[in-house]
């Protein structure tokens, strides 16, 4: 059960949140105390910071909290708002200092405390941290109206200015004196323009028919749903607890005071920690377990496919003993079989692709066309009258599950009578790209480079055309079938 400890200018009253709302305790539970105070003391300051960073701004900022308020250890600089430049947002020039001086009461309610101390909040800070969200107006001053006196905090630039704590105030136009009071000393100190323009006033708990006399001095009200949804603004004393219950920035208590709640947070943060990695462990455990008793139970199967594996080859070796042929022989047969028949590439589809290439050519015929399958390890295309030997042709190995042959193919083409040097050059290059651009295809013997650099020999001198191209290509092929056979070939 959240547990907080309200000073006042009433006296110090115990809080506690239990299932139907907040309630008063006689004394404080177990666990951490939040501390929230509502006093005459607290205060606000602004202070210029020089364009300092990191450890030297912070040493700055700590320093002047101790020179503004030397009389307590209940202080500390709250959130800046970063806006503007990227300088002013890395080192802001202006900072928001509040502190409890003296703090003569805090001290003397946490002496006896037992407990420990989770933090100490100001009223004061709590609502400015409510009136300077995004979707509050820039300037806003806000009303709380409390059984024992009535707060009152304004809001410029989204930073806080100023707060007071008056005596309860009951009827509306009481309380409407004090706001309009605090008004003209903002414009008496020049912190407003006089007349200039209309503020935004929030009233938590105020009484009724103070709206209309606000309105008359350019202050218009505000409504409470603002802040949260189904709000209303009678009793907002539950809003600050449960605000404060969540340790919002802006904690005052030095830490020599909270020193037993940061050791239990520790504490809990290293049992979430451990708990979280025995989860982690024992899930890694229950995975490896499963894993090992799976591999059993799929090592248990093979051993009995194996088993019935083996029986059926001693049948199929007894039913080939009945025909009076060698099983060993009938193996090599059936190897040579799947390696020499089964296993070659589709010659057919090359022609095909070979006469979609021919096609793009306007009276391009082939005259001659060799599609060879070589034997493994064998180069294609040897070295042919006076062109360059190729010993071995670079090819894009396929996975090496899958079998591979090279088929060599030997192409001449013969061109069209009227074709003149030039048109021959580019019906050659546009052959050789066709080519190229197949699938598994290198090309060795390239007649549009010899004739590129000028050679007339480019094409097939045995034949004594002038107009006979010759190609060389190796067809990396994967055969259609991609079992692989076991045994040796005779």
């Amino acid at each position: 059960m959240a547990c907080v400890l309200h000073i006042s200018a009433a006296g110090n009253v115990w809080w506690g949140k239990k299932s139907t709302g907040w309630e008063v305790l006689p004394a404080p539970g177990a666990g951490p105390v939040w501390v929230l105070t509502d006093l005459t003391e607290e205060a606000f300051t602004e202070i210029t910071v020089p364009r300092v960073f990191g450890r030297d701004r912070s040493s700055f900022v700590e320093r002047q909290l101790a020179s503004r308020f030397p009389e307590t250890r209940f202080r500390v600089a709250l959130d800046v708002q970063r806006h503007g430049s990227l300088m002013n947002r890395l080192a802001p020039p202006h900072q928001v200092l509040t502190a409890v001086e003296p703090a003569d009461r805090i001290t003397a309610a946490l002496q006896d405390l037992s407990l420990p101390l989770a933090g100490v909040w100001s009223t004061s800070m709590l609502l400015a941290r409510l009136g300077s969200k995004p979707r509050m107006p820039a300037n806003l001053l806000i009303v709380l109206c409390q059984p024992g006196g009535m707060r009152i905090v304004f809001i410029k630039d989204r930073a806080p200015v100023l707060t007071r704590l008056v005596a309860a105030q009951q009827s509306a136009a009481d309380q409407a004196v004090e706001i309009l009071r605090t008004l003209r000393h903002l414009e008496n100190t020049r912190t407003i323009e006089r007349g200039r323009q209309r503020f935004a006033a929030l009233l938590l708990g105020a009484a009724q028919g103070l709206e209309p006399i606000l309105a008359a001095d350019r202050l218009d009200a505000l409504d409470a749903s603002v802040l949260r949804k189904n709000a209303t603004e009678r009793d907002w004393r539950p809003l600050l607890l449960d605000m404060v219950c969540k340790s919002p920035p802006g904690q005052m208590a030095p830490v020599a005071l909270r020193e037993r709640y940061l050791a239990l947070q520790v504490v809990r943060a290293a049992r979430v920690a451990s708990g979280l990695f025995l989860a982690a462990t024992g899930a890694v455990v229950l995975g490896h377990v499963s894993t090992i008793t799976g591999d059993h139970r799929e090592r248990t199967q093979l051993m009995v496919n194996l088993a019935q594996l083996d029986a059926q080859i001693a049948e199929v070796d007894a039913a080939i003993q009945a025909y009076g042929v060698a099983p060993e022989l009938l193996r090599q047969a059936l190897a040579v079989d799947s390696a020499e028949i089964t296993q070659a590439p589709d010659m057919a589809a090359d022609w095909v692709d070979l006469s979609r290439v021919l096609s793009t050519v306007p009276g391009a015929r082939l005259k001659n066309l060799q599609w060879r399958l070589l034997e493994p390890g064998t180069s294609a295309c040897p070295a042919a009258g006076d062109a360059p030997p190729q010993t071995d042709v670079p090819v894009d190995a396929p996975p090496p599950t899958a079998p591979v042959r090279v088929v060599e193919l030997h192409l001449q083409v013969v061109l069209a009578a009227d074709t003149g040097p030039r048109q021959k050059l580019q019906q050659a290059q546009q052959i050789s790209t066709g080519l190229a651009a197949l699938e598994g295809v290198k090309v060795v013997h390239d007649p549009a480079l010899r004739l590129r650099d000028g050679d007339l020999s480019a094409g097939g001198a045995q034949q004594g055309g002038e107009n006979d191209l010759a190609w060389c290509a190796a067809l990396t092929r994967t055969p259609p079938h991609s079992a692989v056979p076991t045994g040796v070939a005779p």
